[in-house]
């Protein structure tokens, strides 16, 4: 039996999208961490307790190809519940093979893509800075 710490970071994850480490040094790849999730291997299963946004970029990590059970918040994944799903469009009609999204049985549009959320808050700028935060170094 092996219990595997999948992601323990902050609700962000470190370092944030702005590229903040906190108290964390950059220069230790420990801390380069995913958000919080977990897995119980045995001989005959795999467990998964929680699920956070990074699982794809987790399961790639340690190679794991199959989920037995999952928890949520310490309660079994109901599969004759329903749950809903925030994604994007892209994915909801199927894209990068996310075919279990195509037919719902409800959806529920904000009749929006991100890109038009981005255009429509970048033209209300006057001015666009940009802060360098030193992930990209030009060599000579």
């Amino acid at each position: 039996m092996k219990f595997i710490i999948l992601g323990c970071g902050s609700s962000m994850g470190v370092p944030r999208p702005d590229g903040f480490f906190g108290n964390c040094d950059p220069n230790n790849k420990k801390n380069y961490r995913t958000r919080c999730s977990a897995l119980l291997k045995t001989s005959k299963e795999n467990i998964l307790f929680d699920t956070s946004p990074d699982l794809r970029q987790q399961l790639l990590r340690h190679k794991i190809k199959k989920i037995n059970k999952v928890l949520i918040q310490n309660k079994k994944f109901d599969i004759n519940k329903s749950y809903y799903v925030l994604t994007s469009n892209f994915l909801q009609e199927g894209g990068d093979k996310m075919i279990f999204f195509k037919d719902p049985l409800e959806l529920y549009s904000l009749n929006t893509n991100i890109r038009e959320v981005l255009v429509k808050y970048i033209s209300r700028k006057k001015n666009i800075e940009s802060k360098l935060d030193n992930r990209i170094i030009r060599k000579k």
